[in-house]
C-alpha cells in the first residue's frame, strides 16, 4: 500500500503513524511544511499554509498525482486537511487533532468555512475524543464517517512503571506540555509557588520549550523558587519514560484541548494526574476518584489541588494502578492503529 500524509514531519504525532505503517511494509510519503526527516519515509518540503493557498495549491496537488498514493490521509482539519481535500482524485481521510476544531472555527468566519469544507469534503474523519466528534458534527461532519479513538500509548511506555517513595520527604510534580500561552504554565508555576509556601518539599519539572519560556523562567525568578522548579526543556522520545517516572504527579491545565496524548502517557506510567474541566478530560479523569479537575483554571485552584495531593499522597499509589489498568485496557496505540489499518483497506 502506497500512503501519502500530507502532515508536519517535525510532529511527533506524524512520526508514530510513519513508523506504525512503515513498520507494516508500506511505502509512506510525508508531504510536509517542515524540512524534517522522518526514519523510513520519503519527506517531501513544500512551504506550504493558508496565506499562501493560491499559490502553493497546484504545487502541492501536482505533487499527489506524481505520488499517485492508494491512500491520502491528512493530519489537522484546517491547512493541511485543506491542501487535501481539495485535491478531488482521491477519497481524503482527515485526522482532527484538536485545536483545528475546538479553537479554529471560533478565530473567524473565514476559518469557520475552511473547517466545514474539509469535513465536508472528506472520506472519513478521525476523531480522539467523543466531546470532539460531536463538534465536528455541529461543524456539518457526516456522523457515520467519523471513526473516534485516542492515539493512545506505544509500548514501549509499558515498562515504565512509577513506584512512590513515602520514604522521601519528596513530592515531584511534572508539565511537559508546550511553553504557549494556551496551556496556562504560568499560572501552574504561580499555583506552585503559593503551594510550596506550606509545603517545602514540592518540585516542579517544565519539560517543553515554546515562545513562552524567557516569560515563564522569568516568572520563576520573580518568585524566588528557581531551587525549586527545573526547566528541562524539550527532549528526545526515548528519554520520556524516565522523565516521568521520577515524578508523582502530572499537571496538564489548558483552556481548551481534545485527548491529551500527554495525559494517557502519565496515566500510562502511574502519575497522578491534575487537569482542567474540559469535557475531553472527564472522558479519562474523574474528580478526586483517579486525579483531580479543576473547577477554574487560577493559581488558587492549583494551589488548593496541590494541598489535596500532599494530605493524600499515601492513596496516590491505589490510583496509580486504577490509571495504569485504564489506559491498558482503552488507549494502547497498537490496538487503536488496527482500526486505521482497517480504515484503510476500507477506503480501498
Amino acid at each position: 500500500m502506497k500512503i501519502c500524509y500530507i502532515a508536519n514531519s517535525a510532529i511527533s504525532h506524524t512520526v508514530k503513524w510513519v513508523d506504525y505503517f512503515t513498520t507494516l511494509g508500506n511505502e509512506v510519503h510525508v508531504i510536509s511544511h517542515s524540512n524534517v526527516p522522518i526514519k523510513g519515509a520519503k519527506v517531501h518540503y513544500i512551504n506550504y499554509n493558508l496565506k499562501n493557498f493560491p499559490l502553493m495549491v497546484h504545487k502541492v496537488h501536482k505533487l499527489i498525482k506524481t505520488i499517485n498514493p492508494d491512500i491520502l490521509h491528512a493530519h489537522q482539519v484546517n491547512t493541511c486537511g485543506l491542501y487535501a481535500a481539495s485535491q478531488k482524485k482521491y477519497k481524503t481521510i482527515v485526522s482532527a487533532w484538536g485545536s483545528d476544531i475546538l479553537l479554529a472555527p471560533e478565530k473567524s468566519f473565514i476559518m469557520k468555512k475552511i473547517v466545514q469544507y474539509v469535513l465536508k469534503h472528506s472520506y472519513y474523519i478521525t476523531s480522539d475524543s467523543n466531546y470532539m466528534s460531536q463538534k465536528i458534527i455541529e461543524l456539518g461532519g457526516n456522523k457515520d464517517k467519523i471513526l473516534t479513538f485516542p492515539m493512545g500509548i506505544e509500548n514501549d511506555l509499558l515498562s515504565f512503571e512509577h513506584k512512590y517513595d513515602f520514604s522521601k520527604n519528596e513530592i515531584h510534580i511534572l508539565s511537559y506540555r508546550r511553553l504557549e500561552k494556551l496551556y496556562n504554565i504560568d499560572i501552574i508555576i504561580r499555583g506552585f509557588s503559593k503551594a510550596l509556601i506550606k509545603h517545602k518539599n514540592l518540585y516542579l519539572d517544565i519539560a517543553a520549550n515554546g515562545t513562552e519560556f524567557n516569560n515563564l523562567n522569568s516568572l520563576v525568578k520573580s518568585l524566588n523558587i528557581q531551587d525549586h522548579v527545573n526547566f528541562l526543556g524539550s527532549f528526545e522520545r526515548k528519554d520520556l519514560g524516565n522523565i516521568l517516572i521520577n515524578n508523582d504527579i502530572f499537571i496538564s491545565i489548558p483552556d481548551s484541548d481534545s485527548t491529551s496524548v500527554s495525559l494517557l502517557e502519565s496515566m500510562c506510567c502511574g502519575l497522578f494526574p491534575i487537569v482542567s474541566n474540559l469535557p475531553s478530560n472527564l472522558e479519562w479523569v474523574t474528580n478526586k476518584q483517579n486525579g483531580i479537575v479543576l473547577d477554574s483554571i487560577n493559581e488558587n485552584a492549583v494551589c488548593d489541588s496541590l494541598n489535596w495531593c500532599v494530605r493524600n499522597y499515601f492513596s496516590l499509589s491505589d490510583v496509580s494502578k486504577i490509571n495504569m489498568k485504564i489506559i491498558r485496557e482503552k488507549a494502547l496505540w497498537e490496538n487503536n492503529a488496527k482500526i486505521v489499518e482497517q480504515l484503510y483497506n476500507k477506503t480501498l
